[in-house]
């Protein structure tokens, strides 16, 4: 509503950027198809939190050493260090047990955040990506 009605909240939305909005959608959408497939709700957040966490600190990151608004290879880095333990350690919670999975969505999800493809951003592609490596892991049974 904001981007329509031009009330945005200047302290992080910008005409040009309205990832905002996907955000919410995609966040909406990956728990929404995991929960309603398998069942279960820790899988179901896993994509969220990379999203939220592990794309989160790559802004924090991305500010405090490269200084400007791009993508940078260290916020990639930061992104693993957070996604990583959060995909084993909620893929252990899930119903059925795949922290191997969540480990391997963690670096599927790090390695799509580096992309955007027109109005298909980061935060589309690390739920879209990771959602299906969940899936992959949930049909074809834990690793450990």
């Amino acid at each position: 509503m904001a981007h329509v009605s031009g009330r945005r909240m200047y302290w992080f939305q910008t005409e040009q950027n309205q990832n905002d909005v996907k955000f919410s959608l995609m966040w909406w959408v990956s728990i929404t198809v995991i929960w309603a497939l398998v069942g279960d709700p820790w899988l179901a957040i896993i994509p969220s939190l990379f999203m939220a966490f592990g794309d989160g600190i790559t802004g924090v990151v991305r500010n405090l050493v490269v200084r400007k608004r791009s993508k940078s290879p260290i916020g990639n880095v930061f992104m693993f260090i957070v996604s990583a333990p959060l995909g084993w350690y909620v893929g252990g919670l899930g119903d059925p047990s795949l922290p191997g999975w969540g480990l391997i969505a963690a670096a599927v999800a790090t390695f799509v955040e580096r992309y955007e493809f027109g109005p298909i951003d980061d935060n589309i592609l690390i739920t879209v990506f990771s959602t299906v490596v969940l899936m992959v892991g949930v049909y074809s049974g834990p690793l450990f």
